[in-house]
């Protein structure tokens, strides 16, 4: 009876010995991929920019006009679109972006530029990095929009045998 209960014992921590190392095993070669679980819709944009880079420009009479080189972003409803508006002197334009979706609430931040009239329209990935994306400069009294990096957010899943 004795040998019964033994060898009842050792087959079920074998098997349970087994089930564990075949888990472990799929944890090891198994990649999770989260879906996003932002909303692509926002419910209340930002009336205010949510960013903000100004620069005065003198016009010769003591700023008299107001010029200044400026950048505003603001929230859209969509979630991962902005609105830039941007001012230069009397030039005025505006331009939408789209910031990849990383799974987390997009931060759009604007930075310095190299020179004196120039800015980094930027975001931090899901890592916090400050990735840059837009430049927005002035050269030769021409105001420049230009897409200086270019980001996507891949998935993939690989099959086991």
């Amino acid at each position: 009876m004795r040998a019964i209960v033994y060898f009842g014992l050792l087959i079920s921590s074998v098997s349970c010995t087994a089930l564990e190392n075949k888990q472990s095993e799929s944890k090891i070669d198994t990649v999770l991929i989260k879906a996003p679980s932002v909303s692509e819709e926002r419910e209340l944009p930002s009336k205010k920019p949510i960013a903000t880079f100004s620069l005065p420009i003198d016009d010769g009479m003591g700023n008299a006009n107001n010029w200044k080189f400026g950048v505003n972003i603001y929230e859209t409803s969509k979630t991962f679109e902005y609105k830039v508006q941007i001012q230069y002197k009397e030039i005025r334009t505006t331009e939408m972006i789209t910031i990849p979706n990383f799974g987390i609430d997009p931060v759009v931040t604007i930075k310095p530029g190299k020179a004196s009239l120039d800015c980094i329209i930027g975001f931090n990935d899901s890592n916090g990095l400050f990735k840059e994306y837009i430049q927005v400069n002035v050269k030769n009294e021409q105001l420049k929009f230009k897409k200086i990096n270019s980001y996507a957010v891949r998935a993939y899943q690989r099959k086991l045998n």
